[in-house]
């Protein structure tokens, strides 16, 4: 018995030893020391263990001291802004609006093999919001994510991050915008040289709750409930197919266990030849919207591309369907794009950014023109042209309906890159309105609309340390 009870000891002896060996072989390669010599010495471990842990140890100092990175980099982007229409018509008794903001980044990333760490501290504010002694922070987490790698292909990203998701469209970081946007949750992401694709999913709580999962924040409006598969795949030389499905789901207002789920799925398809890219992007909205009403709505973008030496042109259309005002349905069909970004696509002045309510739910047709060009490898012109036009019937307070055409929009600017860490961004906007955006927008459509900005930003990466 006792002896029985000696070898049981010794076996553990042993392996403790061995763990002990692994976990601090650092601390004894320091000292000088061959403890594994003299364990073998004293016949506590046989030969055969010493070496198999002495190539182990020897392994793993190579893999802790080669293939780390750390960078760390700041963002400072201060913007001048004025607006005299901005996402509104002026009339008789509006002022012009001017002011400052702006964003401080510190941006910090740490990886090794298989293993990435990543975070974002940021500061927001308008210039004079807070007192000259005020004691109120605004310091937010932007991200903070950890991404590990379960094989060369498949990694799972885990917090606080952004998605930014084809040409963001559906799903967008919102970079213009100071606070920017991001989720909290998981992705899984699998990559190798032809496909890249991502299953997210997110679920938001408010509270650390001990029963129920009721989501009823009061500061801001957001899903419950968000999941989103992405898919980018090369299917020839030419041809790239991206693909987009998410279900965001809202908790009913008077039911705290019911909650509604809208569908989108869709994607787009880009060919692109030499100095030419022929793309067309659809999009079909199913289910429930927060108010149970059911909708079917659906959104296209057909555009072609043309790079001519310097200047690069790109013609094309966005379609959102709407709502028929003359006629009544228990269907929405007015297309809402998720969590994308508006202004990329029609218009800085940001007219219609808010869907439906921005077009009083009866859809846009946006044709366009963008040209830009490449003065140099430090400064690039750039002007963009859009028409806007309701897709589906409006009525005005007399219960007419409204001619569609509803304006023009210009938007000109300008970015000059002083360095490799420095850009200053100048921009001018203005609206040519019809009389009929004055039923959608408010104000007076005699007015013309303006809106400029000045921005610079600095970006240098301040240490990166590579192993």
């Amino acid at each position: 018995m006792y002896f029985k009870t000696y070898l049981k000891m010794k076996i553990f002896l042993k392996v403790s030893l061995i763990v002990l060996l692994q976990l601090t072989n650092k601390q004894i390669a320091a000292q000088n020391l061959n403890l594994t010599e003299l364990l073998v010495q004293k016949g506590l471990i046989t030969q055969r263990e010493a070496d198999s842990i002495n190539i182990t140890n020897a392994f793993d100092e190579k893999i802790n001291l080669q293939n780390k990175a750390f960078t760390f980099g700041l963002e400072f982007r201060p913007r001048m802004e004025y607006r005299d229409g901005y996402k509104q018509l002026r009339n008789d008794t509006t002022q012009a609006a001017f002011f400052g903001t702006h964003r401080s980044r510190l941006n910090f990333s740490y990886s090794q093999p298989r293993f990435k760490f990543h975070t974002s501290i940021q500061d927001v504010r308008i210039w004079g919001q807070d007192g000259q002694t005020s004691t109120t922070g605004s310091l937010n987490v932007f991200e903070a994510y950890v991404q590990t790698y379960l094989t060369d292909y498949l990694s799972i990203r885990f917090g606080r991050q952004k998605v930014e998701l084809d040409n963001g469209r559906i799903f967008s970081a919102a970079n213009w915008s100071q606070l920017g946007r991001a989720h909290d949750g998981v992705s899984i992401v699998y990559e190798n040289e032809k496909i890249t694709t991502e299953l997210m999913g997110y679920f938001n709580q408010t509270s650390e709750r001990i029963f129920e999962t009721k989501f009823s924040p009061t500061t801001f409006t957001n899903y419950k409930l968000l999941n989103i598969h992405y898919l980018k795949a090369k299917l020839h030389k030419n041809i790239t197919l991206t693909t987009i499905n998410a279900a965001d789901g809202y908790e009913s207002k008077l039911n705290s266990r019911v909650m509604y789920v809208r569908g989108t799925s869709g994607g787009r398809l880009d060919f692109e030849k030499n100095n030419l890219l022929i793309t067309c992007s659809g999009y079909y909205q199913y289910g429930q919207l927060q108010t149970n009403q059911e909708i079917s709505a659906f959104y296209v973008q057909p555009e072609i591309q043309l790079k001519i030496k310097k200047l690069t042109s790109r013609l094309g259309a966005e379609i959102m369907s709407g709502d028929d005002a003359t006629a009544k349905s228990k269907t929405s069909k007015s297309f809402v794009p998720l969590y994308g970004v508006a202004w990329k696509f029609m218009g800085n002045m940001d007219y219609f950014t808010s869907f439906p309510k921005d077009v009083k739910n009866g859809g846009l047709i946006n044709p366009y023109l963008f040209l830009t060009y490449e003065i140099n490898n430090k400064l690039v012109v750039r002007a963009d042209g859009h028409l806007f036009y309701l897709q589906n019937n409006v009525l005005d307070k007399n219960k007419a309906v409204l001619n569609p055409y509803l304006g023009f929009e210009n938007d000109l600017s300008f970015k000059y890159k002083f360095n490799t860490y420095t850009a200053l961004d100048f921009g001018f906007s203005y609206l040519i309105a019809q009389k009929e955006l004055e039923t959608i927008k408010g104000g007076n459509h005699n007015k013309t609309p303006i809106w400029s900005y000045v921005m610079i930003t600095f970006k240098p990466e301040l240490f990166n340390y590579k192993k």
